[in-house]
């Protein structure tokens, strides 16, 4: 009864994550969780996934607006692709719905087996502070926006728009407050649980791959093995359902979120200190995400060469079974399995410092490049 209660609390832990999921359009819950006894519950979701279907066309058809007005102002280009960007994630992401319970139902095993459920309250607590501070943050940006001069500046630019009317630019006066209040909740909503799931289940995986490890340490010559094998071949299967399903996802969610620090940066730069709570609130934020992504990719990407060469030092532990172990370890445990962006580089912590080396330089750049315009002006 404990065990079955112990079990049940990792689910109970990723179950803020499932249910943002879910509302996003990725059906993430079981679908036994939708009976007769659930049906208001089943109401509820539903209607938020229609509001989510609504939050995302007022964002695009908004952002289409802004952009059209501001054609020749390339950052709301680059803002209008990142948006489009955000929308192939949630598309793509649908794909894999299925396998979004089903890494969860193969770390509950894991964990079955390993004997390790003394993590799973901590697990809960720390997701249910990260949404807290992901969504509160969210909620600062676009509070302050309403005091802040980034607005203005917005609403100025089109209103100096070339690419329409007078009294068309008067009926779309409002699309910087639509924009500043879609756009960050649809991030938020994608992001925080793209980004929740992602890194909590590799930081779960870590775990158990570093208990493993240990188990592997203490083992006894006499101690049968083969249930460790087979938990970490299928904690291996973990991280090729992630890099397969959510790679893609992972360099989205990255490269957006540098961006947006690029952006918040140079905003800090050009307008005034009145607006640092604003920009500061964005740039916390950004930096959640891609630490959450690279972080617990990198620590889980470790920890499992960690265990893999335990893994092979267990036929001289054991050698009794050596032969048996060679055997089961070169047919089931050979595989090169990493997290990855886009299948395209491998996820190191080194990752961080290349991507804050790129920004400060682009950052100096730019900087330079604006001081130089403000001292010499162009000439009439």
């Amino acid at each position: 009864m404990i065990v079955s209660k112990n079990i049940n609390l990792i689910e109970k832990s990723f179950q803020p994550i499932l249910i943002l999921l879910h509302i996003t359009g990725l059906e993430s819950l079981p679908h036994n969780r939708f009976s007769e006894k659930n049906c208001y519950r089943n109401f509820v979701l539903k209607s938020l996934q229609y509001l989510f279907r609504i939050l995302q066309s007022v964002a695009v058809i908004s952002r289409i607006i802004s952009s059209t007005l501001l054609f020749d102002n390339k950052l709301h280009m680059v803002l209008f692709i990142l948006a489009l960007l955000q929308i192939i994630v949630n598309l793509q992401t649908r794909k894999s719905r299925k396998q979004i319970y089903l890494v969860l139902k193969t770390l509950r095993t894991c964990t079955q087996k390993l004997h390790c459920f003394q993590e799973g309250r901590k697990f809960q607590t720390s997701i249910f502070a990260y949404f807290v501070i992901t969504f509160g943050l969210c909620f600062v940006y676009i509070i302050s926006y309403f005091y802040s001069s980034e607005g203005q500046v917005f609403k100025k630019h089109i209103m100096l728009s070339q690419y329409a009317s007078q009294e068309v630019k008067q009926f779309f006066i409002f699309v910087p407050e639509i924009l500043m209040i879609t756009t960050p909740l649809l991030s938020a909503l994608l992001f925080i649980s793209l980004t929740g799931y992602y890194g909590f289940v590799c930081f779960y995986a870590k775990f158990l791959f570093n208990r493993i490890e240990e188990k592997i340490k203490d083992l006894r010559k006499d101690c049968s093995c083969m249930s460790i094998i087979h938990t970490y071949v299928e904690l291996t299967t973990v991280l090729e359902s992630l890099d397969e399903f959510f790679s893609f996802s992972a360099f989205i969610i990255v490269l957006s979120s540098l961006a947006g620090l690029f952006y918040v940066n140079f905003g800090i730069h050009l307008n005034c200190v009145a607006d640092v709570l604003h920009f500061l609130a964005a740039e916390i934020w950004f930096s959640i995400f891609v630490c959450m992504v690279i972080l617990p990719a990198s620590t889980a990407n470790s920890a499992l060469l960690d265990a893999k060469e335990a893994i092979y030092s267990l036929p001289g532990k054991v050698p009794q079974h050596y032969y048996d172990l060679e055997v089961l370890i070169r047919s089931d445990c050979m595989r090169d399995v990493s997290l990855t962006l886009w299948k395209i580089y491998k996820i190191d912590q080194s990752l961080i410092l290349s991507a804050l080396g790129t920004l400060m330089t682009y950052g100096m750049l730019l900087a330079t490049m604006g001081n130089a315009v403000k001292s010499n002006p162009p000439q009439a």
